[in-house]
């Protein structure tokens, strides 16, 4: 499955590759899996990571609303993905290295990839791949981005709390719809609490 490749700023490839080669040259990393990797390790797939905020949720203001925030590559060793590498806008929003990841969304997004192939609404093509972040509601997503305008969609990464089924992508306004109930919640709360 082939994905329009977004491409990202140089800033931020720079800021990846240089830490990245560092850690890789000197097997310095961290994280259990990179750390015990034997073989060449490779940054794949990059995806351009845009968080959603509660308030814009519940104001159903969608996706237009998600501010772009840094950006994801897979780490492989062969074909297996091991982690995750992010960067984030610096202090005077310059992109700088933020962390490897190993978390279970890593695993979910490298399946979800590979499943897409199979999703006939994807198999057509025309999808930028993107990462969406809902963190109030501990919700990341994998955003196809249609770019002649047919509609997104969205496919959530395990785990995640929502019902939408997260086999196969789905129309962005069913996840959405489902977010927007769910983070009136939250919402609700704090607005009882004063917070």
């Amino acid at each position: 499955m082939a994905f329009i490749a977004p491409k990202p700023p140089q800033q931020a490839l720079d800021a990846m590759h240089s830490t990245f080669l560092d850690l890789s040259r000197n097997r310095a990393f961290r994280t259990p899996a990179l750390r015990n990797a034997t073989g060449p390790l490779q940054l794949t797939e990059p995806q351009q990571v845009f968080t959603l905020g509660l308030s814009d949720l519940v104001a159903g203001k969608g996706l237009d609303a998600a501010r772009p925030t840094g950006w994801r590559y897979l780490v492989q060793e062969g074909d297996n993905v091991l982690a995750s590498a992010e960067t984030v806008a610096g202090p005077r929003g310059e992109q700088v290295f933020s962390a490897f990841n190993e978390s279970r969304f890593v695993d979910s997004s490298a399946k979800a990839m590979r499943a897409v192939g199979e999703s006939p609404e994807v198999a057509q093509g025309g999808f930028e791949l993107r990462l969406l972040n809902v963190p109030g509601l501990y919700v990341q997503a994998l955003w196809f981005h249609e770019t002649q305008g047919k509609g997104d969609l969205l496919q959530p990464l395990a785990p995640s709390p929502v019902e939408t089924p997260g086999d196969r992508p789905a129309p962005a306004a069913v996840l959405l719809k489902e977010l927007a109930a769910k983070a009136r919640v939250p919402m609700e709360a704090a607005d009882r609490t004063g917070g």
